[in-house]
């Protein structure tokens, strides 16, 4: 659980419409939630407060929130009670574990929607993430990211080890970082000295190092287990391609997503495209900024 906290802007209005975040402690919901409230903020002189589940700091405020947000299962009470609390709309992000009826409006990615959306439901193409939205001049980089073992996947590092040597080839003129996740295995960490590229430990890098790598990179691999990387990629502008793993199964909805991706040309695996430069993305990917937009829509007073 998160402290409670509120965010001013700089020379923010201090009678400006309140965002008050409903956060889980879990680094991957979190991000989703501020990518939302920051783009927000960014369209509209809002200030944000941060809080955890619990219902006391809620029941204490002496100040009226104007909307709601949460993302992840253990926020939905705590969100649902804010919205009560304060008679405002409710915004959660990813696919609920209670009826969506019960939020007036919820982005959820389009490949955990296993029926017609709603009225009150916006499909997401990926998860929200917090990529900003103007990006600075590609450099001459290359990025690697890779993921491990999952519900979904599993893991092998000899051919994924190849497949990395043949990209390192065939594109001589980028400089190419590597970064990991808790999840890689330490056998895979352990022939990283043999490549001809800089490995960033995800346990040794700044808070800011994964954000700028995505930025400054032209081309980024990233393992196809890797859901919320791969769009964080896209979001980034870069050309991506897909380094494949062992699928438990091709139906699992992370194999649909990414096999969505590769039907409509936002990214491919190297047995298509190994020597050959990437595609670029069929359009500019922020959802993040799209998801603001809906909301101060649907919810014009907010603005």
């Amino acid at each position: 659980m998160s402290d409670s906290r509120t965010i001013e802007n700089a020379g923010s209005n201090p009678e400006a419409p309140l965002l008050w975040l409903v956060t889980d402690g879990k680094t991957g919901h979190e991000n989703q939630t501020r990518a939302l409230a920051e783009n927000l903020q960014a369209l509209a002189p809002f200030r944000i407060h941060e809080g955890g589940t619990s219902m006391g700091g809620l029941l204490q405020s002496k100040e009226r929130a104007s909307l709601v947000i949460g993302t992840g299962h253990r926020t939905h009470l705590a969100l649902l009670a804010a919205a009560r609390r304060f008679d405002c709309p409710s915004v959660v992000i990813m696919k609920p574990t209670i009826p969506t009826v019960f939020f007036d409006l919820c982005f959820i990615p389009e490949h955990d929607l296993g029926r017609p959306p709603g009225p009150n439901v916006v499909p997401t193409k990926g998860m929200l993430n917090r990529v900003p939205v103007e990006s600075p001049p590609k450099q001459e980089r290359g990025l690697i990211l890779v993921g491990g073992p999952s519900r979904h996947h599993g893991f092998e590092a000899e051919p994924l080890m190849a497949i990395i040597r043949k990209i390192l080839a065939d594109r001589p003129g980028l400089a190419w970082d590597l970064t990991d996740s808790r999840r890689t295995p330490e056998e895979f960490r352990e022939h990283l000295g043999k490549l001809d590229l800089q490995f960033h430990p995800s346990t040794e890098c700044p808070d800011d190092w994964l954000l700028d790598a995505l930025l400054a990179a032209r081309e980024i691999w990233v393992t196809e287990d890797s859901m919320s990387m791969i769009y964080e990629a896209l979001t980034a502008r870069a050309r991506v391609g897909l380094l494949p793993m062992p699928r438990k199964s091709n139906r699992s909805r992370v194999a649909r997503s990414v096999d969505r991706l590769v039907r409509e040309g936002w990214t491919c695996f190297p047995d298509a495209r190994a020597s050959s430069e990437l595609p670029a993305p069929p359009a500019v990917l922020h959802e993040a900024s799209r998801c603001a937009r809906e909301v101060l829509q649907r919810f014009p007073a907010l603005a």
